[in-house]
C-alpha cells in the first residue's frame, strides 16, 4: 500500500525526463579498457581492442548492445615506437576500418571522436574526429601540413553481416582545429550540433541534419585553442578554457546553434571538467587537486564555488571526467605508485555529491597510462530529476495465526532507515497486525517511502495423527481444516484437495495439509509409516487334471510371514507352501502370508477337474525301422492304469506276450512284413476291457 503520493509522482517525472537511453551504456578507452552499464551499475568487462592514450568514442544501440568504437586517430607506429593507428572497431572488437596515419584524427587529441546517429536514416552514423595538437610528431604528413582538423566519416550498420562498415570519409572540414570535439543535440530532438575550436581563436558550430553536414557558424569567443569542450545535457551550456588554466562558460542556444553571454571562470581548472546530469552545475578539478563544482543557476557564479573532497597528490594523475548512465560523474585517476588506472565517481552530482575513488581499476604498463574516457553526446545521460530511492516493502500481506513477517527495505549503500514503529534497522520483524512504514535516507542521494498494511487472520488446520499402514493397502488420512486443503506430495495420495484422502504411496513420508483462507496459507504436517508386506509367489501355473488325479502346487515365501491355503478340501496340508492338490471339482485355491505387522499378501492357482477320458485305441499299422517314428506296437489311451498283449502271425503262432510295447521282434529276430493279429487285456477307468484286431508291420 503506498503512502507517499509525491515521491510517486516524482519518479513518474523522472521517467519522462530521464528515458532510458542506452546508447552510452558501453565504454571502450585506454589501453584496452572497457565498462558495461547495461546491468545497472558499472562493471569492468573484456575484451577491447581499444588503443588509446586520450580521446575515444563507443557507441551501443537502443538496448545497450555495443554497435563499435574508435580511437579516433592515431600515428605511424613505426616512427612512434608502436603507437596505433587510428582504427574502428566492430562490435566483435576486429577491425573495422584502419585509418592509418594519415586519416581521422590524432593519438593525443583529447576529444578525438564522438558518434551520433545520421538523422532521419536508420542504421547509419556520422563518427567526427578530430586533430591533436601534436600532430607534427615524427614529422607532418604530406599535404597535411597544418594537421587534418575536423573530418568525418559515414558508417552503415547493414554492412559486412551487420558488423559495419565505413561508407565514407569526408576529410578536413575545418582546418585547422585541434583537441576539442563535442556534439550537442539539437532542440528539434533529431538534429544535431558540432562545436569544435576555429584555429587559434572562437568556436565553430556545424549544423548536423537529415540533409547531412551543414557550413559551419563562427564565434570570436574567447577560447583556447586546443582544450576540451563540454556542453549541458539540455545543451544550454557550454565550457572550455581560456589559456593555460582559465576556464570559461557560454551560454548554448540549442535552436539555432548561437552562442552567447561568456562568463570566465576564477578557478584554476585542469582538463577535467564535467556538466551535472541536471544541468545545473559545472564540476572540475583544480590544480590543487580539489574537486569542486560552481552553481549555473546562482546569480554569482564564481561564487557558489564548493569544495566536494580534496583529492590525493602524491604520484597521481587525473584525466578526464564524463558523466554516465548510472547518474555519476566519472573521472581518471592514474596512480603510477601501483601501476593502476582508476575510474573514481562524482555520486549524486545533482543533490549533495561526494566521492567515491578508486571503483573500477585498469592494469597499467610502466607510465603506459590514459587520461581521455569516451566522448558523448551529454544529452543521453540527461537526468534532470534524481529518481526517488527504490524503497518498495511489496504488496500488503497477512499474518497467519502466530507466525511473523519480515518487511526489508532493501539495502542501499550508507543509507539510514526510519520505521515508523521507532526501529532503525534495514528488516523489522512483524508480529502484529497494523500499518508500517519506512522512510529511507541515503546521503545526498535522495529519500525513498513505503508503506505496508498487516493484517493478521486465525485459520484451523489439523493434519491428524501419525499413521502407519501395510504397503500396497490404501488407507485414508484424517486431516482437517478451514479454508482452501491441498496435500503434498499431492501424487501420494488419492485426492490432494480434500480432507481425508487414502495414502497410496509405496514409501514412508511426511504428507504436508496446506490451507489457503483469505491470503494466508498454513500448514501441518503427519508421518505416514508404510509396514513391509509379504511377498508371495505361485510359481505352478493354472492346471486341468483328470477327475481323481493330483498335482504338486510349489509357492515361495519372499518374506517372513506365515503361509495359509484356502479353501482346505484336496489339500495335504494348509500351513505349507507345497500341498498335494486333489481336488475332486474344479478349486481356486488362495494362499495368503502374513507377517508380524499383520500385513499380508495373496497370490492363487486354479485347479480345473475334468472327467477322465476312457477311451482304447490300437494302430493298425507300425515300421519298427528304429526311425523313432511309430516303431512300437501298443494301445494308446490316456487313462490306461495296465494292459497284456498278445500278438500272433497268421500261422497262429504267439510271437509276442508282455505289457509294455511290442518292438516288431520275435526271438530277437525281426519279424517280417505281415499282417498280424492281437488281443489286448487292459484295465481303462477302473474296469477290465478285451479287444481284438489286425495289425500291419511294414519294413
Amino acid at each position: 500500500m503506498k503512502k507517499n503520493i509525491f515521491l510517486t509522482a516524482l519518479y513518474c517525472l523522472y521517467c519522462l525526463i530521464a528515458q532510458a537511453q542506452k546508447e552510452g551504456n558501453v565504454w571502450h578507452f585506454g589501453l584496452g579498457s572497457a565498462v558495461d552499464f547495461n546491468s545497472g551499475t558499472a562493471q569492468v568487462t573484456t575484451p577491447s581492442s581499444m588503443s588509446t592514450f586520450e580521446g575515444s568514442a563507443s557507441i551501443a544501440d537502443a538496448n545497450g548492445q555495443l554497435l563499435f568504437y574508435t580511437n579516433g586517430g592515431g600515428r605511424d607506429p613505426v616512427i612512434t615506437g608502436g603507437q596505433s593507428t587510428g582504427k574502428i572497431w566492430n562490435r566483435n572488437h576486429a577491425v573495422m576500418y584502419d585509418m592509418g596515419n594519415t586519416e581521422g584524427g590524432g593519438f593525443s587529441s583529447a576529444q578525438s571522436s564522438v558518434i551520433i546517429p545520421r538523422p532521419g536514416v536508420p542504421n547509419k552514423y556520422y563518427l567526427f574526429t578530430m586533430e591533436e595538437f601534436e600532430f607534427s610528431v615524427g614529422g607532418n604528413v604530406p599535404g597535411q601540413p597544418l594537421g587534418r582538423g575536423l573530418s568525418y566519416f559515414e558508417i552503415d550498420m547493414t554492412l559486412n553481416g551487420g558488423l559495419g562498415g565505413v561508407m565514407s570519409y569526408t576529410p578536413t572540414i575545418l582546418v585547422p582545429s585541434y583537441e576539442g570535439l563535442c556534439v550537442v543535440r539539437n532542440s528539434n530532438g533529431s538534429d544535431y550540433w558540432i562545436i569544435v575550436h576555429n584555429g587559434t581563436s572562437g568556436l565553430a558550430v556545424f549544423p548536423v541534419t537529415a540533409s547531412g553536414v551543414g557550413s559551419p557558424i563562427f564565434y570570436n569567443t574567447p577560447t583556447a585553442t586546443s582544450t576540451i569542450i563540454k556542453a549541458t545535457p539540455d545543451g544550454k551550456w557550454l565550457t572550455c578554457t581560456v589559456g593555460n588554466t582559465g576556464r570559461s562558460l557560454f551560454r548554448f542556444d540549442a535552436s539555432n546553434g548561437q552562442i552567447s553571454q561568456p562568463y570566465s571562470l576564477s578557478a584554476d581548472v585542469i582538463n577535467s571538467v564535467e556538466f551535472s546530469p541536471n544541468s545545473k552545475r559545472l564540476f572540475y578539478i583544480t590544480l590543487d587537486r580539489s574537486l569542486r563544482y560552481v552553481d549555473l543557476t546562482s546569480a554569482d557564479i564564481n561564487a557558489s564555488e564548493t569544495v566536494v573532497a580534496s583529492l590525493p597528490e602524491f604520484g597521481v594523475n587525473y584525466g578526464q571526467m564524463q558523466m554516465a548512465p548510472d547518474g555519476k560523474i566519472y573521472f581518471v585517476q592514474v596512480d603510477f605508485l601501483d601501476n593502476l588506472a582508476y575510474l573514481s565517481t562524482v555520486v549524486c552530482p545533482n543533490t549533495a555529491p561526494f566521492v567515491e575513488l578508486e571503483k573500477l581499476s585498469y592494469n597499467i604498463v610502466g607510465t603506459s597510462g590514459f587520461l581521455g574516457l569516451p566522448n558523448f553526446d551529454n544529452a543521453i545521460f540527461r537526468r534532470d530529476v534524481d529518481p526517488p530511492l527504490p524503497v518498495d516493502l511489496g504488496a500488503d500481506k497477512t499474518l497467519c495465526n502466530a507466525q511473523s513477517i519480515v518487511l526489508d527495505a532493501g539495502t542501499i549503500n550508507d543509507a539510514t532507515y526510519a520505521w515508523s514503529n521507532g526501529s532503525a534497522t534495514q528488516s523489522l520483524n512483524v508480529t502484529q497486525p497494523g500499518t508500517y512504514t519506512v522512510t529511507v535516507t541515503a546521503p545526498g542521494c535522495g529519500v525513498g517511502v513505503d508503506s505496508i498494511r498487516i493484517d493478521q487472520i486465525q485459520v484451523n488446520i489439523d493434519a491428524g495423527m501419525d499413521q502407519s499402514g501395510c504397503a500396497g493397502t490404501p488407507f485414508s488420512l484424517n486431516g482437517s481444516g478451514d479454508g482452501t486443503l491441498s496435500w503434498s506430495p499431492a501424487g501420494l495420495v488419492s485426492n490432494a484437495n480434500i480432507a481425508n484422502p487414502q495414502f497410496t504411496g509405496t514409501q514412508s513420508a511426511t504428507l504436508v495439509l496446506t490451507s489457503t483462507q483469505s491470503g494466508c496459507t498454513v500448514t501441518d504436517a503427519v508421518q505416514v509409516t508404510v509396514l513391509p508386506t509379504p511377498m508371495v509367489n505361485i510359481m505352478t501355473m493354472d492346471t486341468t487334471i483328470q477327475a481323481g488325479s493330483s498335482v504338486q502346487i510349489t509357492a515361495m515365501n519372499m518374506g517372513m510371514g506365515m503361509a495359509n491355503w484356502s479353501p482346505a478340501t484336496g489339500l495335504s496340508c494348509t500351513d505349507c507352501l507345497d500341498p498335494i492338490a486333489t481336488p475332486t471339482e474344479t478349486t481356486t485355491y488362495t494362499l495368503t502370508i502374513s507377517n508380524a505387522n499383520n500385513c499380508s499378501a495373496t497370490e492363487t492357482v486354479t485347479i480345473t477337474v475334468v472327467p477322465p477320458d476312457c477311451r482304447l485305441q490300437l494302430p493298425n499299422v507300425f515300421t519298427p525301422n528304429e526311425d523313432t517314428v511309430n516303431d512300437d506296437f501298443k494301445p494308446i489311451g490316456p487313462s490306461i492304469q495296465s494292459y497284456e498283449l498278445r500278438v500272433f502271425n497268421r500261422w497262429g503262432q504267439e510271437v509276442y506276450n508282455g505289457n509294455q510295447a511290442w518292438n516288431g521282434k520275435f526271438d530277437n529276430q525281426e519279424a517280417p512284413s505281415d499282417v498280424y493279429v492281437y488281443q489286448v487285456r487292459a484295465q481303462v477307468c477302473g474296469a477290465l476291457r478285451v479287444v481284438s484286431g489286425g495289425v500291419s508291420l511294414l519294413r
